[in-house]
């Protein structure tokens, strides 16, 4: 276990009083691991020189019969670096971890419980690559021009693998473990260009340019400006995603409202001949006149930026989450919108499915956590705690939760939430508490409804394709979080990414 510098806060505390440590009903979750370094990561003034994502990767061994390509690294002078704080429980059954978009002055968590951006000198990762031919867990994260790696397991504080982007720099990743061409790694920049390369293969070379990629050129990119953005890129990439069960398919989403779907097997970039959005509030599904190239389709599908895609675990179904508040639910094989939601206030800013696919949640800049149903297509219960934008949210997995007698199924769901207010909050989602929804009559104390679910606040189902407006608060089960833990000693106006994992 790492000790935490600073002081303050007692033995259980770390950095700037943060506590090492925090409690559940199943247990204790403590430091593991943490890897931080000097705070001057970026000496220039540039938009993307804060971390914008963190991926966990989880790395195959690789097919016997496959060369190895060893190789003996250079040794980097120095290395931007993002930090990651491991959290596990005591007896070692369950994680949690989250990534930050924060300064290069603020402590921010890639995994688990938070970290710093900094410099930091490589050495020790220099002489002791190997040649990754067998499985791993690595987090990759981006800061300004770079793509860093770290491993996972590793006691050292630094990353073992720096990848330099000269012409755009890194907004977002994605990974695949299930890549039968060994392309698992997704790479979306400012430009709004796209890059597929194998992780693996980024790791055994011994530079620090990406190698043996795949180039997807946005030819919309020079059109126009956002100025409401400074005046960058409107079409810069926002989230890319694979698709699953859908080999070598995978979706981009950029600032300007569009997704597009691409084929990696297909041409790089043939067409680009898509019908103009003449009405940019409304969803457009238009697809490539060719069959050879790619994009093989761009789905237009607000005004303003997509913030968050989220695709269900069986690849059925694609949540979005926009500028203009809105949640959106799509079948992605008709390519239908199935139902979508606004929030409180102001933008969305993170969408996740559960496991089993039967909830969503979102977050964003009202400071709430919503959840909703897709049996009832709606926002079924909202968690009040955060006092700042939601900018992160998961369902946990791996989380054993009771079930019912009768059916066997889920009745409880455990969730995080990460927001800009430094606090990671935990959650217990239980099916019993949004089945019987508070009622508020007139005048009176809150009473609980009769009949069936929801029978209060809306019947049926919404008819497919509508958009629906926030529901009155009051109409709405509130949740209460299980947990709250401070994570940051300051606030940060960031990104974060949140993830749980069985180790």
């Amino acid at each position: 276990m790492a000790s935490a510098a600073g002081s303050g806060g007692g033995a259980g505390a770390g950095a700037g009083g943060l506590k090492t440590y925090f409690k559940t009903p199943e247990g204790r979750h403590k430091l593991q691991y943490e890897k931080t370094h000097s705070p001057a990561v970026v000496h220039y003034n540039h938009s993307g020189k804060t971390v914008s994502q963190m991926t966990v990767a989880y790395l195959k061994e690789k097919p016997a019969g496959q060369g190895s390509t060893p190789s003996t690294p250079s040794a980097g002078s120095g290395m931007r670096s993002a930090a990651a704080r491991l959290l596990g429980t005591g007896n070692g059954s369950r994680a949690l971890s989250f990534g930050n978009n924060g300064t290069s002055r603020a402590v921010s968590g890639n995994s688990r419980m938070g970290g710093g951006i900094g410099v930091s000198t490589s050495a020790s990762a220099s002489q002791a690559m190997a040649n990754y031919d067998g499985k791993g867990t690595y987090i990759i994260f981006n800061t300004a021009d770079t793509l860093f790696i770290s491993d996972l397991n590793s006691h050292d504080k630094d990353p073992i693998k720096s990848i330099h982007f000269s012409s755009s720099n890194p907004l977002c990743h994605a990974f695949d473990p299930e890549a039968k061409d060994g392309h698992d790694l997704l790479v979306g920049v400012f430009s709004g260009d796209v890059y597929s390369m194998s992780l693996r293969q980024q790791l055994q070379d011994p530079g620090k340019k990406p190698v043996s990629y795949q180039h997807f050129v946005n030819k919309d990119k020079d059109k126009d400006k956002d100025p409401s953005q400074g005046g960058a890129a409107s079409s810069r990439c926002t989230c890319v995603a694979w698709v699953p069960e859908r080999e070598g398919i995978f979706v981009v989403s950029h600032a300007d409202g569009n997704l597009y779907v691409y084929d990696k097997s297909k041409d790089g970039n043939t067409d680009w001949t898509f019908p103009t959005v003449k009405d940019q509030s409304q969803v457009l599904i238009s697809h490539a006149k060719s069959s050879k190239g790619n994009p093989i389709a761009r789905w237009h599908i607000c005004q303003g930026a997509i913030n968050g895609i989220s695709f269900s675990p069986d690849g059925a179904y694609l949540a979005t989450v926009g500028r203009d508040g809105y949640l959106r639910v799509f079948d992605f094989a008709k390519e239908q919108l199935i139902f979508g939601g606004k929030s409180y206030y102001g933008a969305l800013l993170c969408c996740s499915w559960s496991a089993d696919g039967k909830y969503l949640l979102s977050g964003g800049e009202d400071d709430l956590v919503q959840v909703w149903s897709m049996d009832e297509r709606k926002i079924v219960a909202w968690g009040e705690g955060h006092n700042s934008w939601v900018s992160a949210v998961s369902f946990d997995p791996y989380w054993s939760p009771p079930n019912s007698d009768e059916t066997e199924e889920n009745v409880m769901y455990r969730f995080g939430s990460v927001g800009q207010d430094t606090q990671l909050l935990l959650w217990d989602l239980a099916l019993e508490e949004i089945a019987v929804p508070l009622r508020h009559p007139s005048g009176g104390s809150p009473t609980f409804s009769s009949g069936s679910p929801s029978a209060h606040w809306d019947n049926a189902c919404p008819p497919t394709g509508v958009l629906q407006p926030s529901p009155r608060m009051r109409d709405v089960p509130k949740l209460s979080p299980l947990v709250a833990h401070r994570v940051l000693p300051a606030p940060a106006s960031s990104n974060r990414h949140l993830f749980f994992s069985h180790d």
